[in-house]
């Protein structure tokens, strides 16, 4: 099982470092172009990033320790940066395709290089990073970054596909045999088609293809390919002169000011494939995460020893109960059961990050990401008449006892901590049932 887990106008490069994996020891020859400084000072607003050369805004999405744009680049003006006249195309040749996905860009004029380049210089010198056509303090990613970010990626998705992950939710053609996409982490790939160096198109809708900054030699470079019908992302080589989409990362040396929070709305319009469930002639949602079927929902049915947070039904509506830990033995519906411990570890282990299953509000100062739909709420609990941790933690009961008055419950909190621990039966906390 995996485990849990976006300028510079171009006028050069900065020579220190090799580009690309270590197996592959190519690099780029740059020509008189000079040193640029990377030492760029980027501004993140509100979620937005926007670019001094034509104001466009880009929305940026942090996906491990990097920013990346979270839009396709759309940067477009020849007049300025004279390596893209004639490098860049709109999908099927329609100039609203250029504004819905961004330019589909040659490789010489993602890089901003020459197209003389790919004939005279290819393969003779290394470079670490390339803004090409990105704006200050932003870079094209290289195969590495690609590969580190897709690691990282698959670390925090459990076992959903890259692709799935990544692809927007609106723009792809459907499959029955593959999910849709679910833009999972809000990077939002569009099916933005490919310019084919025949003139053609490879399909918007079935497709998405990105450049790397890595060349393979004279007439191809690397990048990476998105496909409706495949769950993953693969790499590949690609003829220099394909048209294909552009995002950015943040340089390395880029100084960073990040003013309000990302943006995350993206996470409401992710398409849960919720199930239902009944107790007491009242529906629950439920959601598959890995292998098992949760409530995501507390249970609010009202029993024998069982209360509502500060005994106000406001709190019952929208935390469920607190039972006990007999009642809750005896609360799960036909078909229905109390978690193990061992199920919940593997909810631990299967996102690392409770910020992944917590909901995306109610929390004390840090609210959660819900990107599983899980909907974890900070319930509280209730022990010897008083009510305590509401907004700062959850309790979960599970059905293994540890000694003659204890038993077993998860325990999540507002800053992290996740763990499975042993309380007082008498204790009340909140109830959620799986799926036999």
């Amino acid at each position: 099982m995996k485990k849990s887990l976006v300028g510079f106008m171009a006028l050069g490069f900065v020579f220190t470092g090799c580009i690309g994996d270590s197996d592959d020891e190519k690099g780029i020859k740059v020509g008189s172009g000079g040193e640029k400084n990377l030492y760029e000072k980027v501004l993140i607003k509100d979620g937005y990033f926007t670019d001094s050369r034509d104001n466009n805004k880009y929305k940026i999405a942090k996906i491990g320790g990097h920013y990346w744009f979270a839009e396709n680049l759309r940067y477009a003006d020849s007049s300025e940066m004279t390596n893209l006249k004639g490098n860049i195309r709109c999908l099927d040749n329609k100039p609203k395709n250029c504004e819905k996905f961004g330019p589909l860009y040659t490789w010489t004029g993602a890089m901003d290089l020459e197209d003389s380049y790919t004939e005279k210089e290819a393969g003779t010198l290394k470079a670490a990073q390339f803004q090409g056509a990105c704006p200050n303090g932003w870079t094209i990613p290289s195969v590495k970054q690609w590969k580190d970010f897709l690691d990282e990626v698959g670390i925090l998705n459990g076992d959903e596909g890259n692709g799935t992950s990544l692809k927007s939710i609106s723009t792809w053609d459907k499959v029955d045999s593959v999910p849709g996409g679910m833009n999972r982490f809000g990077f939002d790939m569009l099916a933005g088609g490919r310019a084919n160096n025949d003139g053609n198109f490879q399909s918007g809708g079935k497709y998405a293809y990105v450049w790397a900054a890595d060349e393979v030699d004279e007439g191809t470079a690397k990048g990476f390919s998105f496909h409706y019908d495949k769950e993953g992302v693969d790499g590949g080589e690609y003829y220099k002169d394909h048209g294909m989409s552009v995002r950015c990362i943040l340089a390395d040396e880029a100084t960073l000011t990040v003013e309000g929070d990302l943006d995350s709305s993206y996470i409401a319009e992710i398409p849960f494939d919720y199930g239902t469930m009944k107790v007491g002639g009242e529906s629950y949602k439920t959601i598959k995460i890995g292998q098992t079927t949760w409530m995501a929902e507390n249970l609010n049915y009202k029993t024998e020893n069982s209360w509502c947070y500060n005994n106000d039904d406001s709190s019952c509506k929208k935390f469920g109960r607190l039972y006990n830990w007999e009642a809750a033995l005896t609360i799960c519906p036909e078909g229905w059961k109390l978690p193990g411990r061992a199920d919940f570890n593997a909810l631990i282990e299967y996102h690392q990050d409770m910020r992944f299953i917590r909901s995306k509000d109610e929390w004390k100062n840090d609210d959660g990401l819900n990107f599983w739909g899980f909907n974890l709420l900070p319930g509280g609990g209730f022990k010897a008449g008083d009510f305590f941790d509401a907004k700062v933690s959850a309790y979960l009961w599970s059905s293994e006892a540890n000694a003659d008055s204890e038993s077993f419950a998860l325990f999540v909190n507002y800053y992290g901590d996740a763990s499975v621990k042993s309380y007082s039966r008498g204790a009340g906390y909140s109830v959620r049932c799986i799926k036999e």
